[in-house]
């Protein structure tokens, strides 16, 4: 299938960028940013995932508002969203080769290092006992600020289930993966059997989504996207290490994921009114880690408090929201940080789009800029 990406094959490292203005962001690491970053409330007791858990915190405003803003007044981001299958964005290092695979024929092999090779269908991943979870899902190559991010509730079945039958042999250091898009890269062993690594074979209670990697990909907590494919069909367990495609061009060759927060909403130079109240609001996200505190800054004030929308656990993004009145005429910048369990907190001003992360990852403080008049 042709794509106006296609292009975008054999350029260097640092030659995936293309900025956009606005809330949209870059095409790196072969990520397509979608709309918006989470379009889609959680309604509870469906498949769209577990209920939230706000955690209150002051609402700290520079003055009394005496109206609304018409555009960014009120709160949105007090409910858990998820991110749905159209709106997520995609991630492939060629978009020519995207695979339309009947499920019929499709398997998945797993072999090298094990003492039972085996092969499965389709039916046989059906036949696992199912497991759904939401979780976020972001690409390395996610600009300082960008929406290259998602909340998804996945459904799939536990790596565990086939690891207990193929029995990885004691020497086997890697695992190392292919793809029908002929995509291949590798992690350590301890990233494959670690607890809660999902075999998705739905998202948002549909089947995968062609562009999403029907019938079935890989997602391990605690790494970004670049480290998981679509369409998987060989897990291989070898015993050294295997360098991908991503890695052989100077990206992460672990890709684990960093203590990252975005400014959803206000837009990077969007205009209010002085006495108006504002929402400031986004997401945070730490991989495996759990994010405990979220601040927002004004100009260079003192960094405050904003309440949180927790998921069900870590894996899953947290929302936040703060509410703001500029006292008067005049541009206000904006920052936020993110604290996680570690203790880890941002501190890292940006640099460039992609926060001086030297594309590893984004972890700098994401600013944006908006004017009272």
């Amino acid at each position: 299938m042709a794509s106006p990406n296609k292009g975008l094959k054999g350029i260097s490292r640092r030659g995936f960028l293309i900025a956009i203005t606005g809330s949209a962001v870059a095409a790196a690491a072969g990520c397509r940013p979608s709309e918006i970053i989470a379009p889609t409330p959680y309604v509870p007791g469906t498949s769209k995932g577990a209920g939230p858990t706000p955690q209150a915190a002051p609402t700290t405003g520079a003055t009394v508002a005496t109206s609304v803003d018409p555009k960014y007044g009120q709160v949105t981001f007090d409910k858990l969203m998820i991110t749905t299958p159209d709106q997520l964005y995609i991630t492939q290092y060629d978009y020519s080769r995207t695979p339309d695979i009947d499920a019929s024929t499709w398997s998945l092999k797993v072999d090298g290092l094990v003492d039972n090779p085996i092969t499965i269908d389709y039916k046989a991943v059906k036949a696992f006992p199912a497991i759904e979870d939401m979780r976020a899902l972001e690409c390395i190559g996610n600009p300082l600020g960008g929406n290259l991010i998602g909340n998804v509730m996945w459904k799939g079945f536990d790596i565990q289930e086939i690891l207990k039958q193929v029995k990885v042999k004691s020497n086997a250091t890697h695992a190392r993966f292919e793809a029908a898009d002929g995509y291949s890269t590798s992690v350590e062993l301890s990233w494959i059997t670690q607890s809660g690594v999902l075999m998705a074979y739905e998202m948002d209670g549909a089947p995968l989504t062609v562009k999403h990697g029907f019938p079935l990909r890989i997602l391990m907590p605690g790494l970004y996207g670049q480290k998981m494919p679509r369409w998987i069909t060989r897990i291989e367990f070898i015993d050294h290490y295997y360098q991908g495609y991503w890695e052989s061009g100077g990206w992460s060759d672990v890709a684990s994921v960093q203590t990252n927060s975005i400014i959803a909403q206000p837009t990077d130079g969007y205009t209010t009114k002085p006495g108006a109240s504002l929402a400031i609001e986004g997401v945070a996200w730490a991989g495996k880690r759990k994010i405990t505190t979220v601040e927002v800054q004004i100009e260079s004030g003192p960094w405050m408090p904003a309440t949180l929308v927790q998921g069900p656990s870590p894996l899953a993004w947290t929302q936040w929201y703060l509410t703001w009145t500029a006292p008067a005429p005049g541009h206000y910048r904006i920052g936020v940080r993110a604290t996680d369990e570690t203790g880890f907190v941002q501190s890292k001003e940006g640099t460039s789009l992609f926060g001086g992360s030297d594309l590893n990852g984004v972890s700098a403080i994401h600013r944006i800029t908006v004017q009272a008049a």
